[in-house]
């Protein structure tokens, strides 16, 4: 994972483009897309963090669901087991 780039295609940086532009969509989401296009520019965790105001260890769980899963993995949340919770 010592990359200093993702290999993204024009595609995917089209679609994570437009995710980091919209208002409609939870602000995290919009994060881990502009982490995914900042490191696909060679940015490192470190200036990505900074600009994000995000911690180091965010933008590296980032990138690592990325290689583990792809741009869907690394942009929601897997369900979690169990059973929901209640808000009463």
């Amino acid at each position: 994972m010592k990359q200093t780039f993702l290999p993204l295609s024009d595609e995917d940086k089209t679609y994570l483009k437009s995710l980091s532009k919209t208002r409609t969509i939870q602000a995290q989401v919009v994060d881990r897309a502009r982490i995914l296009l900042y490191k696909a520019d060679g940015i490192s965790f470190d200036e990505i963090a900074t600009r994000l105001n995000i911690s180091k260890r965010t933008v590296r769980l980032c990138i690592s669901k990325y290689y583990d899963g792809g741009i869907d993995a690394a942009l929601f949340d897997a369900a979690r087991s169990g059973r929901p919770s209640e808000i009463s």
